[in-house]
């Protein structure tokens, strides 16, 4: 039986987590899908497993809609996280499995988990590529088969990173996949390029604190490495277009 993951710094009052993957399929699958709990890593003691569903949707049923609105969004992404040959395999796809759920204030990670274990059996029955939608990164579907349904959380699989140059030839950085945990995406602006390492380390472990639970507001402080403290504001996306954030976010100064 997988073991469900938690959230060891819980604190109330935080937004729904929403998951959306999307499994891409040469092939029709099986249905009813054989899902397992030991083979694909199905939590049976949570909420938020309870709350995700699976809709197929087929090309044969409307093929200008099914490139349109399935496959086209996110065409860019997969040519660039998995190559323009994933891209032309995706672009082909004559079936989209589609794995949503939301859940309020998640307590653990079951929803994840759970959806990340339905992915993992569509890939093992074929299906060639999964698109975490809220991450905004592309997974080969060999990968997805192969993730171990005993394994821990992993906060950089949830989460991607992004940096930009800006107009004042600064860069940005961003996280997007926080909001499958219910928390604001994080932003850091002004950034020195050859701090751009510093500041993905800091990103990331701040990303973790919010998985494991914490809850981050405008007027918050986070403390650095280096001893500085920034202070979270509320994200206006004018103040740089660069950002690419649907949803809440903070930024930190």
């Amino acid at each position: 039986m997988a073991r469900l993951w938690r959230r060891e710094q819980f604190t109330t009052g935080g937004a729904p987590g929403v998951v959306a993957l999307i499994a891409l399929s040469p092939v029709k699958l099986p249905d009813p899908l054989p899902v397992s709990r030991k083979q694909h890593g199905m939590p049976d003691d949570s909420e938020g497993a309870a709350a995700i569903e699976l809709v197929t949707r087929d090309r044969s049923e409307d093929p200008a809609w099914f490139v349109e609105q399935v496959v086209q969004p996110f065409a860019d992404l997969i040519a660039t996280d998995l190559g323009p040959d994933v891209a032309a395999t995706a672009l082909a796809s004559e079936h989209a499995y589609v794995i949503e759920g939301e859940i309020a204030d998640p307590e653990d990670h079951g929803h994840i988990q759970a959806a990340w274990a339905l992915a993992k059996c569509i890939c093992e029955q074929g299906a060639a590529l999964v698109v975490d939608v809220y991450a905004a990164r592309a997974h080969l579907g060999v990968e997805v088969a192969a993730l171990s349904p005993e394994r821990d959380l992993d906060v950089m699989h949830e989460i991607t990173l992004f940096f930009d140059e800006t107009e004042s030839g600064a860069l940005a950085a961003w996280s997007l996949g926080l909001r499958k945990f219910g928390r604001p995406e994080i932003v850091i602006l002004e950034i020195a390029a050859d701090k751009a390492t510093e500041t993905a380390l800091l990103l990331r472990d701040i990303a973790a604190t919010l998985v494991a639970g914490e809850r981050i507001e405008p007027g918050d402080g986070v403390g650095t490495p280096d001893g500085r403290r920034l202070v979270a504001e509320r994200f206006d996306p004018a103040e740089a277009p660069v950002v690419s954030i649907e949803g809440d976010a903070v930024v930190l100064r």
